[in-house]
């Protein structure tokens, strides 16, 4: 209707977002352009680094491999934040590849102060030097173009009968390998084995066009590889040369793929098609906000009702937000994601060892193109991410590594119907209006919509959604690992891990761990008409956790509790202590071995909760040198030295998963429905009742009776409810046009 106006307003308190840089960054921003400027001009000019501008970097060099912010200790973050103390100087953490020394290493490195820095330190709890080998994942480990050479010489005649392509000089018609995964370090530390897991047509969607051909290589410090095994065939060969006689012996017997002609390569795309769900094209539903944004962001923090906090992105381990406050009070020091892992299982012998720890390949970084309409609603706010990467000596800038926006959930906050007829009759409920920070870094195949919600009652959830393409393989036969979902295509079982840190700080920094523990209870039942008889009944009893052992904690049905961090410095005039309860809606069991193969690098997956006491020193509970058999660092030292957490600065590690057992309905790509898990924070006789109670916007109706009629009285506690506008226009795909790198790699 053409008199509605468009919602555009703008109020004076609220809808302020600068996301201008900050001439003096907060303590937690991650670095700047100017920042990352001053880093590289420093680390250029040190002489003793001996490093190699990005444009020359080889294997065989000495270069940046990345760098981002490094936070300072707490206890002076927390004087500068509550005592209004100076703010700690800025500093990064920069990650030197040495490959251009006589023994290559790796070395982590403190450059401070920012933006103009005039030294540097050994990062205090690593070791000073890394072997070379445990590097993670970079731009030479693609370089392959010696091993397919040397391939395709050998068997590529033989790859281009049964498979209809080669691996170089292709054409149209190229045959490519799948990314790596890692099995293991021979003692020498100089050497690790990588399988190329599978050949895949390269058609849209080639990861689901696998066919039966894969190499295990060794690769050494200068990217030399050695072709250990060859997978062909269903049969495992010493040699290129094995499978060049067994094909020309059994070649008629052999599964020919002829390559998918233009027509054939839809049927595995990613593009909508069926019949339309409606039979009329009508747009969907879209939010709207009348009154415009109610939050405000000042360059990376946000301020919404009675929530603040800071936003920043780790370039390998993905979103932390930190300094989350409701009503002034801080509730956690920091939130933040530490790992994405996949372990696969299989009936070949790459799939037994296809483990991913997503950090090798920067969860960070690789945070981006969050489309507005889809991944956020239209009237969501964007907030970037910079990072130095190996690729380029200018900051790599993501302009939509979150997104920010509110939303009304569909669900009352709280709602009740008084029906008793000559007491009182009402209604009076709320609608549970969220804010929602998000990213979604897609990791090669998967993509995790990561969630970070504020509620109006003081809970907070961290929500994380997988969707994406399922890791296909090749399907021969019948097995216990995986249905068969298309022509030769099956995808192996795995399970997701995804790990949490939350570092609570409830009513200040002296919490304890203390569950709630559900027992049975033997009463007498004095209703019965058999004196003596008894009945069984529930009660609860709080056990207090002494050390970081006691506090690992594996779910067991038997044993229901509940579990709380409580400030026991603190009490209310009944005795309670405050607290938050941590509720874990997403538990998994890890059933592997705890020793067995890569499972050392995932050692926190073996507690759904585990409760450490803080330290510097312990800032990630997974590592990009942990992706072997013989990491360098492991969660379960954490715990190990079992140090006393009673009254302490408290860290809680919380393991969330689940099983994937794929189904047909999982192509071309997985949808997200049924695959959400949430941990929530609630609080735990933190209030005196719930702050909810004080959200605006709700609606009471009271029954009145008047000469025989039910009439009723409507109180709205907020504005009205009608909304007088409309949404503006949006122009994304005008946008889009000028700058098409906000939504695909460039």
């Amino acid at each position: 209707k053409k008199n509605i106006p468009v919602c555009t307003r703008k109020s004076r308190l609220y809808g302020n977002v600068n996301l201008r840089e900050s001439i003096k960054p907060s303590v937690f921003r991650d670095l700047t352009k100017k920042e990352i400027e001053g880093l590289l001009d420093y680390l250029y000019n040190r002489s003793d680094l001996n490093l190699t501008t990005a444009d020359k970097t080889a294997i065989n060099s000495n270069y940046i491999f990345s760098s981002e912010i490094f936070l300072p200790p707490k206890r002076d973050v927390l004087k500068h934040l509550d005592t209004d103390c100076v703010q700690p100087r800025r500093e990064a953490r920069v990650m030197i590849l040495r490959g251009g020394i006589s023994k290559p290493d790796v070395i982590e490195i403190i450059v401070s102060p920012l933006p103009s820095p005039t030294g540097y330190r050994h990062v205090p709890y690593l070791p000073k030097s890394i072997p070379f080998i445990d590097r993670p994942i970079n731009v030479f480990d693609f370089n392959l173009t010696p091993l397919l050479e040397k391939i395709d010489k050998v068997a590529g005649q033989i790859l281009n009968e049964l498979y209809g392509g080669r691996l170089v000089n292709c054409g149209d018609r190229c045959l490519v390998f799948n990314l790596n995964n890692q099995l293991t370090i021979p003692l020498s530390g100089v050497k690790k084995r990588l399988w190329f897991s599978w050949l895949y047509q390269f058609t849209e969607y080639f990861l689901l066009r696998p066919v039966d051909f894969a190499i295990l290589r060794e690769v050494d410090n200068n990217g030399n590889n050695t072709i250990i095994k060859v997978w062909f065939d269903g049969s495992l060969f010493n040699s290129l040369e094995e499978i060049v006689a067994y094909y020309n012996t059994y070649k008629e017997y052999i599964n020919t793929i002829p390559f998918p002609t233009n027509a054939e390569s839809k049927d595995k795309s990613i593009n909508s098609r069926g019949e339309p769900s409606f039979k009329k094209p009508l747009k969907d539903p879209s939010q709207v906000s009348p009154d415009g944004i109610r939050y405000n962001i000042d360059d990376r923090h946000v301020s919404y009702s009675y929530w603040e906090f800071d936003i920043g992105m780790s370039v390998f381990y993905g979103p932390r937000l930190n300094d989350i406050r409701y009503k002034g009070d801080r509730i956690a020091y920091e939130i933040s994601l530490q790992e994405l892992a996949n372990f696969y299982s299989g009936d070949k012998p790459q799939e037994h060892v296809m483990n991913f720890l997503d950090s090798m390949f920067k969860i960070g970084a690789l945070a981006k193109y969050l489309h507005p309409g889809v991944d956020c609603p239209n009237d969501a706010t964007f907030i970037s991410s910079s990072f130095k990467v190996v690729t380029q000596d200018k900051p790599l800038t993501n302009e939509r590594a979150f997104c920010i926006f509110e939303h009304n959930t569909g669900m009352p906050l709280r709602r009740h119907n008084g029906y008793f007829r000559f007491i009182h009759r009402f209604y009076e409920g709320v609608a549970n209006v969220v804010l929602i920070v998000r990213t979604i870094p897609t990791i090669g195949i998967y993509d995790y919509i990561i969630d970070f919600i504020f509620y109006q009652n003081g809970a907070i959830e961290v929500k994380i959604t997988p969707t994406g393409i399922v890791t296909s393989s090749w399907h021969r036969y019948d097995n216990p690992y995986s249905f068969q979902v298309d022509k030769n295509l099956m995808s192996p079982l795995h399970q997701h891990l995804f790990h949490f840190k939350m570092d609570l700080d409830i009513k200040g920094t002296s919490n304890r761990f203390q569950t709630v523990d559900i027992e049975p209870d033997v009463v007498e039942n004095v209703c019965h008409k058999n004196p003596g008889s008894t009945i069984v009944q529930t009660r609860f009893v709080k056990r207090l956790k002494q050390t970081e052992l006691e506090a690992a904690y594996k779910f067991n049905f038997d044993y229901p509790k509940v579990l709380t961090f409580v400030n026991n410095n603190k009490k209310d005039k009944f005795g309670n202590s405050p607290g938050y309860k941590l509720v874990n809606k997403g538990m998994t069991k890890f059933i592997r071995p705890p020793k067995d193969g890569n499972n050392p690098a995932v050692s926190w997956a073996q507690y759904q909760l585990a409760v450490t006491k803080y330290k510097d020193s312990e800032p990630y509970s997974s590592s990009v040198y942990t992706h072997s058999d013989n990491p360098v660092f492991s969660f379960q030292e954490f715990i190990d030295d079992n140090e006393n957490i009673v009254d302490k600065d408290l860290v809680a590690w919380i393991t969330m998963g689940m099983h994937h057992v794929v189904h047909k309905e999982d192509l071309p790509v997985t949808h997200t429905p049924g695959l959400s898990h949430s941990t929530f924070l609630i609080p735990f006789n933190y209030f005196d009742e719930s702050p909810g109670m004080s959200v605006g916007n709700a609606v009471r109706i009271d029954a009145v009776d008047v000469n025989g009629k039910t009439k009723v009285e409507i109180k709205r506690y907020g504005p009205k409810s009608d909304v007088n506008c409309i949404p503006k226009k949006t122009y994304y795909d005008e946008i889009l046009k000028k700058n098409p790198c906000l939504a695909v790699e460039c």
